[in-house]
C-alpha cells in the first residue's frame, strides 16, 4: 500500500464521519487553521525530513515532493483540521442551536437568572460604615 492510498483512505474515513458535524460549525476558522497547519507542516516537514530524520521510501510515495516533504505528510494537518474540531463538539455537551454557544448551566448563570431562580440577583455590598449593606 502507497502513502497515498493509506492518507486518501483515512482522509475519507475521517472526512465521512466528521463532515455532519464540521459543517455546522464555522468555516473561517477551520479554513484559518488548515493554512497555518499546511504552513507549519511544509516548514518542519522540510526540516525533519532534509536532516534525515524521517526518510520516505521513493516506492511508495507519490513522488511529489514539496521541496523535500512528500505532499502525502500533508494529510496528517488536514486530518487534524477535521478531526480535532469535530471531537471537541461532540465532547462538549449540548449547544444552544440557535446561537452555537453551549447552554449556560445554573451554578453559571447570569444574575438575571439567578434571580429568577431564587438567588439573589446582587452580591452584598459594603456601606460607608463598613457595615454590610445587604
Amino acid at each position: 500500500m502507497t502513502y497515498v492510498v493509506l492518507s486518501v483512505a483515512v482522509l475519507a474515513l475521517i472526512a465521512l464521519i466528521t463532515l455532519p458535524t464540521l459543517r455546522h460549525l464555522p468555516a473561517r476558522p477551520l479554513v484559518l487553521t488548515a493554512l497555518v497547519l499546511i504552513a507549519l507542516t511544509a516548514v518542519f516537514d522540510n526540516v525533519i525530513v532534509g536532516l534525515d530524520i524521517v526518510a520516505y521510501d521513493d516506492a511508495l510515495t507519490s513522488g511529489i515532493r514539496l521541496w523535500y516533504a512528500p505532499v502525502e505528510d500533508f494529510a496528517y494537518a488536514l486530518g487534524a483540521v477535521m478531526l480535532i474540531p469535530a471531537v471537541w463538539t461532540w465532547l462538549s455537551g449540548p449547544r444552544n442551536a440557535t446561537r452555537g454557544h453551549r447552554a449556560t448551566p445554573a451554578h453559571r448563570a447570569t444574575p438575571a437568572h439567578r434571580a429568577t431562580r431564587g438567588h439573589d440577583s446582587e452580591p452584598a455590598t459594603i456601606g460607608e460604615s463598613g457595615e454590610s449593606a445587604s
